[in-house]
């Protein structure tokens, strides 16, 4: 049957009927899809405002061809320190000084949360409706890359790219280049934390990056704004989807051979 159809298909090149080739597929171009986890649902870290980015990720998959994607996860091993739990007499909420690795006598601001996307867990899966969409284009439609962030349990990492010490780097800049990806669109949560971390990194790394407004949310409206506003005057471009859409239309191209 496949022997078939590959022959049926050559015969209609013959005769010079034109061959339709994707009209969706973005060159040069990667969806990010950051952190859209269980816990940061309806887990341990559970936001009423994150599913209503569901939908506009779900038509970005459904809807668009990509030359690469990258899902990135939480992947915190127990005893995180950004685990409240890791800090005897700490609150979510908290804040604590975390020394570099690379530099003891150097210090951060760690803000504390719930234990949250540990590995094997439920929490720590992606959303289910995004990741069955990611299965059905494995090593089908697009490759996809999956990035497991923030092992180490010394250290957070909001960035795709890097801990926030830039200690240690993901495969990402690399695979990217690899695939010849150019601009970044970005979605996920959350928008002032990893969402935030993963942009600002692709900037500086000298991607051009795209935030779909609408796909990526945070705990409230004056955070989102606030993050919106420093990513913006870091140079990342904000649309809505629609508006992304409309300025991305992609007409169909067809391939001719003449008799």
């Amino acid at each position: 049957m496949r022997t078939y159809r590959v022959l049926n298909l050559f015969s209609f090149i013959g005769l010079g009927v034109a061959i339709p080739f994707s009209s969706k597929l973005h060159k040069k171009t990667a969806l990010a899809i950051i952190d859209v986890q269980n816990d940061f649902i309806t887990g341990s870290l559970a936001n009423p405002r994150a599913p209503a980015i569901l939908p506009q990720i779900y038509k970005l998959l459904d809807n668009h061809e990509w030359p690469f994607i990258v899902a990135s996860q939480d992947w915190h091993p127990p005893g995180h320190v950004s685990f409240f739990s890791s800090h005897p007499g700490k609150v979510s909420g908290d804040t604590v000084n975390d020394s570099f690795v690379d530099t003891p006598t150097k210090t951060e601001t760690q803000m504390l949360y719930a234990d949250h996307c540990i590995p094997e867990t439920w929490g720590a899966e992606i959303e289910r409706g995004i990741q069955t969409r990611l299965h059905s284009l494995e090593g089908y439609s697009a490759p996809v890359n999956y990035i497991k962030k923030a092992q180490d349990h010394r250290v957070d990492s909001y960035s795709a790219f890097a801990d926030n010490q830039y200690h240690r780097f993901t495969t990402l800049h690399s695979e990217l280049g690899l695939h010849g990806i150019e601009t970044l669109v970005m979605t996920g949560l959350l928008t002032n934390a990893c969402v935030r971390g993963t942009s600002i990194d692709g900037i500086k790394l000298g991607y051009e990056v795209v935030l779909i407004a609408d796909a990526t949310e945070t705990t409230s409206d004056a955070d989102k704004a606030a993050a919106v506003e420093e990513l913006e005057g870091w140079g990342v471009r904000v649309m809505n989807l629609t508006d992304w859409e409309s300025a991305n239309a992609i007409s169909p191209r067809f391939r001719r051979k003449e008799l």
